[in-house]
């Protein structure tokens, strides 16, 4: 697949996750329940979903550290498991994915390449966040995702 990486300013959106740690093999499973969970304490609090399912990860040897939710408008009451999250006001590789979730890993590949051939370079401290256009019930080829990673300050 042939991506486009762009460089955009993410502002700071407001999320609300469910944080949850887990190995790739975990992660259909765990995200599709922590979706709902995000999902049902939101109606619960009466409080709209404004964007995109997201889930926002940190990796740490074979196991990632994940908060999956729903874009909103602003901070929210946590419980039930689900909390706010900020996503940071930084410059960001972003591209588009489409296909399967386990190709995912060459979009990455291709933000790091990107930003690099626009004289930047992607901050691997930093968290990184996919944004699910289309579901897992899509067909695989058609399966649509945003992905976003935050870049080093111009100049670092």
């Amino acid at each position: 697949m042939k991506y486009v990486v762009t460089i955009e300013h993410e502002n700071g959106r407001f999320l609300a996750v469910h944080a949850f740690e887990g190995r790739p093999d975990e992660m259909a499973e765990m995200q599709g329940q922590a979706f709902g969970t995000v999902a049902e304490h939101l109606a619960a609090i009466g409080v709209p979903i404004e964007g995109a399912a997201v889930s926002c990860y940190e990796m740490s040897d074979d196991t990632f550290h994940v908060s999956s939710g729903f874009v909103v408008g602003g901070p929210i009451a946590s419980g039930d498991g689900v909390e706010s999250l900020q996503l940071p006001d930084v410059d960001v590789a972003s591209t588009t994915h489409i296909g399967p979730y386990n190709q995912l890993g060459m979009a990455y590949e291709a933000l790091k390449e990107g930003a690099e051939a626009k004289e930047r370079h992607v901050d691997a401290s930093a968290i990184m966040w996919e944004e699910y256009l289309t579901g897992p019930d899509s067909p695989p080829d058609e399966i649509t995702t945003l992905v976003h990673w935050p870049l080093e300050p111009a100049g670092a």
